[in-house]
């Protein structure tokens, strides 16, 4: 069994071709979607970064598995079990790779995060690989301080030597840094994606109205000039890291690798354009920020029905569906679903609605239905005057949740709340409610501006 998993920073579905998005920013990505399945309602269980790859490579939620947030908070994932002492380290596998470790699956990561100093994410890999920036090439982030954030080439470049190695049954993993901000392209790459397809949100109304906002962002996003500058300058990231990418894919090809390799592209969290007032960032669990793109290439050895499937999943489910392909069980801890009868086009029952959340800038909890959305906020940070304890969106007649309708359906707010009640009373792990030792204690995000950290965003 061979797998190579991109994970893309900052990646939102609806700026990549094979979701819609009219710019040709992802020809690569586009490419390996006409073979893939593409899941239109795929969320992030947890957001962001360090909470986002906690879920997926534990299979575990964030209330579960402890990691809610960023910081001295995240670096612990706790055990899946209730066993203690020398039992307990013999019998449970705490990720994916750890699994695919004992299965004696050569596991290899290449990855742009040196700064996430989480030891679950580089534990029980054969090899693991965090490229570093020669010194005329380290990010200038506005805050004053270098910052290394390997590129896509470089990333790539180390992934395909490491592919030259690899033996027959691999897990290689690889994380690409950009699109994250900050933004780095050249004049003539942005060229190619100015003047691009508008969203109806923001308006020019909301831009000018959100210019307080400017200091406590950092954003400088204050007409629709500006704003469309930006949307230019992320998209000439999406197509570079597409173009990097796109070298992995084309070697796959070329040596006869692309046809029997399971082939994953997925992000940890979306970006926010203005919608609710924050500008590329990822601060709360709108549809901006914790719906991300999964694209699901099976070995051509297995059935497969290409296409988009329009279920409700969550990157929880990624590790249960690549243990599933790889013909191992997955651990009765992991709590997510496997995908694989939804790729293979199969009629099956499933789950009719997620909760995921956010932790960082604000503690948030979120229930997804086919139609309708509860947004629960137990700390707003430093937007108290953004955000209500309770709101409700009809997604089918507001998918940029603009209208919070939940004085209008008090009877359904209090179904979803009870329902999501009972899912935290299902899913909590040992140590308790993570997302409510956030709002206790403040999110992290929030400690930094009441620090008067200006740039709390970038952390």
């Amino acid at each position: 069994m061979r797998v190579v998993y991109f994970d893309i920073d900052s990646l939102r579905p609806d700026h990549l071709g094979a979701y819609g998005y009219e710019q040709p920013t992802s020809p690569n990505i586009d490419r390996l979607a006409e073979d893939s399945v593409i899941f239109d309602r795929h969320y992030t269980a947890n957001s962001p970064c360090m909470p986002s790859r906690a879920a997926w490579i534990s299979g575990r939620y964030g209330v579960n598995n402890g990691v809610a947030t960023h910081g001295p908070e995240g670096r612990t994932l706790s055990s899946p079990y209730h066993w203690e002492g020398f039992e307990g380290e013999l019998r449970e596998y705490w990720t994916l790779p750890e699994l695919f470790y004992n299965e004696r699956v050569t596991t290899a990561g290449v990855s742009s995060f040196p700064r996430h100093t989480a030891p679950w994410f580089y534990h029980v890999w054969h090899q693991f690989h965090t490229p570093q920036e020669p010194d005329d090439q380290v990010a200038e982030w506005p805050v004053g301080r270098g910052f290394q954030t390997p590129r896509a080439e470089h990333v790539s470049d180390i992934g395909l030597s490491v592919l030259e190695d690899l033996d027959d049954e691999f897990f290689l993993y690889m994380q690409y840094w950009d699109p994250h901000i900050p933004y780095y392209r050249s004049e003539e790459e942005i060229d190619k994606f100015r003047d691009p397809p508008l969203p109806p949100y923001p308006t020019a109304d909301q831009i000018e109205d959100d210019d307080h906002w400017v200091e406590g962002t950092g954003t400088d996003i204050t007409s629709m000039d500006e704003y469309e500058e930006m949307l230019a300058h992320y998209d000439a990231e999406i197509h570079y890291a597409d173009e990097h990418i796109g070298r992995v894919l084309d070697y796959l090809r070329a040596e006869g690798l692309y046809d029997e390799t399971l082939i994953v592209v997925s992000a940890d969290h979306g970006e926010e354009f203005g919608e609710h007032g924050g500008y590329q960032t990822h601060w709360a669990a709108h549809e901006g920020t914790n719906r991300v793109p999964l694209i699901v290439k099976p070995p051509s050895s297995v059935d497969i029905e290409p296409g988009h499937r329009s279920e409700l999943v969550t990157n929880v489910d990624v590790a249960p569906t690549l243990a599933d392909y790889a013909g191992f069980d997955a651990p009765d801890a992991w709590q997510g679903r496997s995908l694989r009868p939804l790729v293979a086009g199969e009629e099956t029952e499933w789950r009719d609605h997620i909760v995921f959340e956010h932790g960082l800038f604000v503690a948030q909890r979120a229930i997804r239905t086919d139609q309708w959305k509860l947004l629960r906020t137990y700390h707003p940070g430093i937007w108290p005057e953004r955000f209500s304890d309770v709101a409700l969106y009809n997604l089918e007649e507001d998918p940029w949740e603009q209208d919070n309708v939940a004085v209008d359906h008090p009877e359904l707010v209090t179904e979803l709340r009870g329902k999501m009640t009972e899912w935290v009373e299902d899913h909590v792990g040992r140590e308790g409610d993570s997302l409510m030792a956030v709002a206790r204690n403040g999110p992290m995000g929030y400690k930094v501006a009441a620090n008067e950290w200006n740039s709390y965003k970038y952390l």
